[in-house]
């Protein structure tokens, strides 16, 4: 029946769209981390946010819709990184290592989200599923966009752009998958200058 409403409290009304939409995103993350995905409610998630629960509705419909808005941060603070770091950087190899630092570090904070992705993306409905493979195809893309710059100006060999970017990808997400054992013998930079080195390696033109 929460469906019907369409109106915030004027409380919520008061506080910003943006940090109530934090408040139910990280409050489910947490939630589906600990309890499980299929025995976390909207109205927990909901309560434990200190959300009202029409108002929950507002922002979600279904704990698919959760698990897209997830995404939609992972990529969406990925952006808005990289676009503050490489506002006034032209060199497509600065550009690529500091993009491939961002994206690591983005990761390593939002571990507990990413495992969400592997171990639930299954329980989604078909709409959130095509939505989140579509974000993960925009996050290739900025890769792909510097790795045809670099290539266009010699710097870096002739590649598949699309299978390197997701290189990329998988690499950075290796971090997460495989914490348990590169925690005891790497730091998170450590893992991040050794990968740097190897798609640098990669991609070495050999003009």
């Amino acid at each position: 029946m929460y469906r019907t409403f369409k109106k915030l409290t004027v409380l919520d009304q008061i506080a910003s769209s943006d940090k109530v939409r934090r408040q139910i995103v990280d409050t489910a993350a947490n939630l589906y981390a600990r309890k499980g995905f299929a025995s976390t409610s909207i109205q927990e998630i909901s309560e434990a946010a200190g959300v009202s629960l029409p108002v929950t509705y507002h922002y979600v419909k279904n704990k698919s819709e959760i698990m897209r808005l997830i995404m939609e941060d992972l990529l969406g603070a990925f952006r808005e990184n990289l676009t503050r770091e490489l506002e006034d950087i032209q060199d497509p190899e600065e550009k690529l290592a500091i993009a491939l630092v961002i994206y690591h570090r983005i990761l390593d904070r939002e571990k507990e989200k990413v495992l969400l992705f592997y171990q639930k993306s299954a329980s989604l409905d078909r709409a959130s599923k095509t939505r989140i493979m579509q974000m993960e195809v925009d996050i290739s893309r900025i890769f792909a966009g510097i790795l045809e710059d670099g290539i266009e100006q010699g710097l870096f060999r002739k590649v598949d752009v699309d299978l390197m970017a997701y290189n990329i990808i998988i690499m950075a997400h290796m971090w997460v998958l495989k914490h348990w054992h590169f925690k005891n013998r790497l730091t998170l930079d450590q893992y991040i200058d050794n990968q740097v080195a190897t798609v640098f390696h990669a991609l070495e033109s050999s003009h």
